[in-house]
C-alpha cells in the first residue's frame, strides 16, 4: 500500500509462535533422555526424505492471496525464582549387577532469565538456520557429586546457531557460545569423568554407517568477564566435602575467552586434530591455605608485610585489590602469587579415535580395511595380510605398543607482556613476633628475566624435556636504617646475574612384563643442567637475605607438617605387584619400588663465577682505617686492627658462636695491607703514620709466614721505617712527645715490629741485602734498650744478617762492637762480621 507521503509499505509477514510465562514453582528438567524423544518427535512429524530441499520464493503479499509463514517463534520468561535440571544416567557395578546412577547440574535462576527458540519455515540457498539464544541471571549451579559447587554467575548468556545445507548429507555447522559476567566456576578432576559421562550419555547410542553419515563441526565459544576458576590442591588429591577445609588454587582476571571446534567430518577418520585457544587478560594466580594449615599464617603476614621494589630501587606496591572478588577474596585470606597482564595458551591434540563397538564389519574396521577384507578372495593367494588379521592373530603377550602411531599434544603458552610472580615461603622462626613487621625490614629479593621456555616431548617409551632462562638478574637491599658513607652507597643495593640457564632431561621407560593395563616402568632419569657465568655484587646482610628467602620458600615448598596420607596404604613395587604380596617380599625386606632402583645421573657444569662479596670485615676495616686519623682514639683503633686476627679464648671462637671462616685472617689481611702501607707512606701526620705503623705491626703476629714473605718488599721499608720513627723517646735526630700511655704501645709496636723482623729474616733475608746499613745502624741501638726482650729481638735480626753473601756483610768486617747495657742488664754483646756472632746475656737466674 502506499501511504499519503508517498511512501510504499509491504504488509508484514505473519507472526507465528509460542509465549510461555513461568511463575512460582518452576522446574525446568532436560537431559539426553528427553533430548532424544525430542529427536523422535521431530522424526515422526519431519521425517527425512534424503532429498535437497527447494529455494523458499517469496511473494510480496497480494489480495487474496494466503500469507506466508517464515518462522516459527518460542519464547519462555521466567518471572520468578526458577530452577533448572540437567538430568543424565550412567551404567554402574552394584552387586554384581549393572544399575542405572542418575547424575544432575542442578541451577537455581533468579526472575528475568529467558530462553528463546526460532525454527525457521524458509529455505534459502545456502540452507536455514535454526537459532536458539538465552539468559540465566543470578544462576548458582551445583552437582550431584559430593563436592557440589560447580557454577555462580551473575549472569550467563548462551546463543546456539544450527546452520543445515540444502543437501541433508553436507556438513553442518553448530555454533555454541557462552558469555558469563562475574562469574566463580569450580573445577575437580572427578569433573572430568563426571561431563564424560554426560557427554557419552547424550552422544548417538547408533553404531557408526556409512550410508546415514552426516558431516558436522561444533565451533565453541565460552567468555567470561571478571572470573574467577578454583580448583583445589590437596596432596593425593583429597576432597574435604563436609568441613571444606581444602586449599585452592585459581585463576582470576578480567577476562576469559576459550574457542575451540569438535570436528566430525570424517566416517571412521584415522586421527582427529583438535584445537584449543585460550586467552586472558590480567590474570592472578591466587592461593588459599585453609586455617587447619600451619603455613596459613606465615603466607598471609608474607603477603601483608613483605616490602617490594621495583628495578629502579623505588618501593612498589602490591598487587592491586580493587579487583572484582566474589570467592577469592584477599580479606578471606587469599593470596596474589602472579599477575599476568595478557597470555595465550594453544592446544592442540591429534588423536586417534577407537571405533565403537558394533555389529562387524561396519563398527569397528576402518573403510580401507573394509575393501581389504571384500576384496581378498578375488586376490592372489600370496597376498599381504591385512592389519586386522595381522592383530587378530595376536595375543596381548605379543601386541606391541610402539606399533601403533601415538597420539600428538602440543601446548604452547606465551607471555607477552611483563608479568610479576611472588615466591611465597617462609620459615616459622622468622615470624614468631609478626606485629614487629615494619617497612623498615630489607625489601624481599628480586628476580628479573626476560624469557622463559618450556618444551617437553612424551613418547612410550621416552618423555624428553627442556628449560631455557633467559639472563636473569636478582637484586636485593640491604636495611633502610643502615647508613653508609656517601663513597660506599653503591653497595646499599647488590645483584646475581646469571646469564643463561638450560636444563635438560630424559626419562626413559620400558614395558618389559608389563601387561597392556599397566603403566610403563621409569628406569632411568638424565638430567643435565648448563649453567652461564654467575656475576654479581653482594655485602653479606644481602647475601643472608637471599639465603633466608630461599630456607624460607623450601621450608613452605616441602610443608611436611602439612602433608595428607596417601589413600593407597601400599606402595607397588617394580613388578607392578603391592609390595606385601610380590613374590619377591621376604620377611626382611620388601621388593623394591621403582623409584628404588631407578637409574639417576645428574651432569652439571657452570663456565664461571665472578661474585664480589663485600664481608663485614672489610667494611669494618674501611671504617677503622678512617679512624687512624683521629686524634683521640686512633691509637685505640690500631691496635683493634690486631684484635680481629689474634686467637682470642674469651672471643671471637666458634664456644662464643662466632663465624669463622676459612682463611680469614689471610683474607683480612690482604684486604688491608695495601691502604694501611699507602696511608703511611702518604700521610705527613706524624701521629697518623705512628697509627697505622701500631696497625700493620698489630697484624703481623699472628699471620703466617707464607703471607709475610709474599708481601715482604712491601713490608721492609715500612718496618725499617717503622724502627727509626717508633722509638719514643730519642733515635737519633727525630723526637716524638707522646703520653705514657702512647710510650708503652710504643714499646709493644717496636717488639712486634723486630718479632716478625727477625722471623723474616730467618725465613729469608735476601731481600734485606740493600738495606743492610740502614739495618745495622737501626739494630745497634736497640740492643740496650729496655725492656731486655727489645735487645734481645734486635739481636736475633743481626744474627740473621750473617747469612748474606760475604761480598754484602765483607764492608762491615772491621766494625765491631761491644756495648753494654745499663748496669743491671748484665747485657754483653760482641760481634765479629764475616766470622760468627756471639750473644752473652746473664741474669741471676736466666743466662745466655
Amino acid at each position: 500500500m502506499r501511504l499519503p507521503n508517498g511512501d510504499e509499505v509491504t504488509a508484514p509477514t505473519p507472526v507465528w509462535g509460542l509465549d510461555i510465562q513461568c511463575e512460582k514453582g518452576t522446574n525446568l528438567s532436560y537431559g539426553p533422555w528427553a533430548d532424544r524423544q525430542r529427536e523422535q518427535l521431530f522424526l515422526f512429524f519431519f521425517p527425512q526424505d534424503y532429498q535437497t530441499m527447494k529455494v523458499f520464493i517469496f511473494i510480496a503479499s497480494v489480495p487474496g492471496e494466503i500469507r506466508q509463514v517464515q518462522q516459527f517463534d518460542v519464547r519462555l520468561n521466567i518471572l520468578a525464582e526458577a530452577t533448572v535440571d540437567i538430568l543424565f544416567s550412567k551404567l554402574i557395578m552394584r552387586d554384581g549387577k549393572q544399575e542405572n546412577q542418575t547424575n544432575a547440574v542442578h541451577m537455581n535462576v533468579q526472575r528475568g532469565s529467558y530462553f528463546e527458540m526460532t525454527l525457521p519455515w524458509t529455505v534459502s540457498d545456502d540452507g536455514y538456520v535454526t537459532k536458539i539464544n538465552g539468559q540465566f541471571l543470578h544462576v548458582d549451579a551445583s552437582s550431584s557429586l559430593n563436592y557440589r559447587n560447580l557454577l555462580e554467575a551473575e549472569t550467563l548468556d548462551y546463543r546456539v546457531n544450527v546452520h543445515y545445507p540444502r543437501v541433508w548429507n553436507h556438513h553442518q555447522t553448530w555454533d555454541l557460545e557462552f558469555n558469563g559476567c562475574k562469574a566463580t566456576y569450580h573445577f575437580l578432576y572427578a569433573h572430568k569423568e563426571f561431563f564424560q559421562d554426560m557427554i557419552e550419555d547424550w552422544s548417538s547410542r547408533v553404531p557408526p554407517d556409512l550410508l546415514h553419515f552426516v558431516p558436522y563441526s561444533w565451533n565453541f565459544i565460552i567468555r567470561m568477564q571478571e572470573f574467577e576458576l578454583i580448583t583445589l590442591a590437596n596432596g593425593y588429591n583429597w576432597v574435604d566435602c563436609e568441613h571444606q577445609a581444602n586449599a585452592h588454587i585459581a585463576f582470576c582476571g578480567e577476562l576469559f575467552d576459550l574457542r575451540f571446534t569438535l570436528p566430525f567430518t570424517d566416517f571412521l577418520p584415522e586421527t582427529v586434530l583438535l584445537k584449543f585457544i585460550i586467552v586472558g587478560e590480567n590474570v592472578d594466580l591466587s592461593l588459599f591455605l585453609p586455617p587447619t594449615n600451619t603455613s596459613s599464617n606465615i603466607i598471609t603476614a608474607l603477603s601483608r608485610n613483605a616490602r617490594l621494589i621495583e628495578k629502579e630501587d623505588r618501593p612498589k606496591h602490591s598487587f592491586s585489590s580493587e579487583k572484582w572478588r566474589k570467592f577469592c577474596k584477599l580479606s578471606s585470606g587469599w593470596v596474589d602469587c602472579w599477575h599476568v597482564p595478557e597470555l595465550q595458551l594453544s592446544i592442540s591434540y591429534t588423536y586417534h579415535p577407537v571405533p565403537p563397538v558394533g555389529p562387524s564389519p561396519q563398527a569397528n574396521v576402518s573403510t580401507p580395511e573394509k575393501e581389504e577384507l571384500l576384496l581378498s578372495p578375488i586376490r592372489a593367494p600370496h597376498r599381504k595380510k591385512s592389519p586386522m588379521e595381522i592383530i587378530k592373530n595376536l595375543t596381548p603377550e605379543q601386541f606391541d605398543p610402539t606399533s601403533v602411531t601415538a597420539d600428538c599434544i602440543n601446548v604452547d603458552l606465551r607471555i607477552t607482556k611483563p608479568s610479576e610472580i611472588k615466591l611465597y615461603g617462609s620459615v616459622l622462626r622468622m615470624f614468631i613476633n609478626l606485629k614487629d613487621c615494619t617497612e623498615q625490614y630489607p625489601p624481599c629479593p628480586t628476580v628479573a628475566l626476560d624469557r622463559l621456555i618450556f618444551e617437553m616431548n612424551k613418547r612410550y617409551s621416552e618423555t624428553q624435556l627442556q628449560v631455557v632462562v633467559s639472563p636473569l638478574i636478582l637484586t636485593t637491599s640491604d636495611d633502610p636504617n643502615h647508613q653508609r658513607l656517601s663513597a660506599h652507597q653503591h653497595l646499599h643495593t647488590g645483584f646475581l646475574m646469571l646469564s643463561g640457564l638450560q636444563m635438560r632431561g630424559d626419562a626413559m621407560f620400558s614395558a618389559e612384563e608389563r601387561s597392556l593395563d599397566e603403566e610403563t616402568l621409569e628406569y632411568a632419569w638424565l638430567v643435565e643442567l648448563t649453567v652461564g657465568t654467575l656475576s654479581g655484587k653482594l655485602t653479606t646482610p644481602q647475601l643472608q637475605n637471599i639465603i633466608t628467602a630461599l630456607e624460607a620458600f623450601v621450608f613452605t615448598v616441602e610443608d611436611a607438617e602439612n602433608s595428607l596420607r596417601h589413600p593407597r596404604p601400599y606402595l607397588y613395587c617394580y613388578h607392578g605387584t603391592p609390595q606385601p604380596q610380590c613374590p619377591q617380599t621376604t620377611s626382611e625386606h620388601f621388593c623394591p619400588t621403582t623409584d628404588t632402583i631407578k637409574y639417576k645421573m645428574v651432569r652439571a657444569s657452570l663456565d664461571g663465577i665472578s661474585l664480589n662479596l663485600v664481608e663485614s670485615g672489610t667494611i669494618l676495616c674501611f671504617q677503622m682505617q678512617e679512624l687512624l686519623s683521629d686524634p683521640l682514639i686512633g691509637m685505640e683503633a690500631a691496635h683493634n686492627f690486631g684484635t680481629i686476627v689474634k686467637d682470642h679464648n674469651y672471643a671471637l671462637t666458634s664456644h662464643t658462636h662466632a663465624n669463622i671462616r676459612l682463611l680469614h685472617k689471610q683474607r683480612f689481611f690482604e684486604s688491608v695491607v695495601g691502604p694501611l702501607v699507602e696511608l703511611f707512606s702518604t700521610t705527613n701526620d706524624i701521629k697518623t703514620k705512628s697509627c697505622a705503623l701500631v696497625a700493620i705491626a698489630s697484624l703481623l703476629p699472628w699471620l703466617p709466614h707464607i703471607v709475610l714473605n709474599a708481601h715482604i718488599q712491601k713490608l721492609l721499608p715500612v718496618l725499617l721505617q717503622g724502627l727509626y720513627t717508633s722509638d719514643f723517646s730519642k733515635i737519633g735526630e727525630v723526637s716524638i712527645n707522646l703520653e705514657r700511655h702512647d710510650a708503652r704501645c710504643g714499646s709493644e709496636t717496636r717488639l712486634s715490629t723486630l718479632t716478625t723482623l727477625a722471623s723474616l729474616l730467618k725465613q729469608n733475608a735476601s731481600p734485606a741485602e740493600r738495606h743492610t746499613s740502614t739495618l745495622i745502624s737501626f739494630l745497634m741501638p736497640l740492643t740496650t734498650y729496655h725492656p731486655l726482650t727489645v735487645g734481645v729481638k734486635a739481636l736475633e735480626c743481626l744474627a740473621a744478617l750473617v747469612t748474606l753473601p760475604v761480598s754484602v756483610i765483607l764492608p762491615y768486617r772491621n766494625e765491631s762492637w761491644s756495648i753494654f747495657g745499663q748496669p743491671d742488664s748484665g747485657l754483653f754483646v760482641q760481634t765479629v762480621w764475616g766470622t760468627t756472632t756471639t750473644l752473652i746475656y746473664t741474669t741471676p737466674s736466666v743466662g745466655y
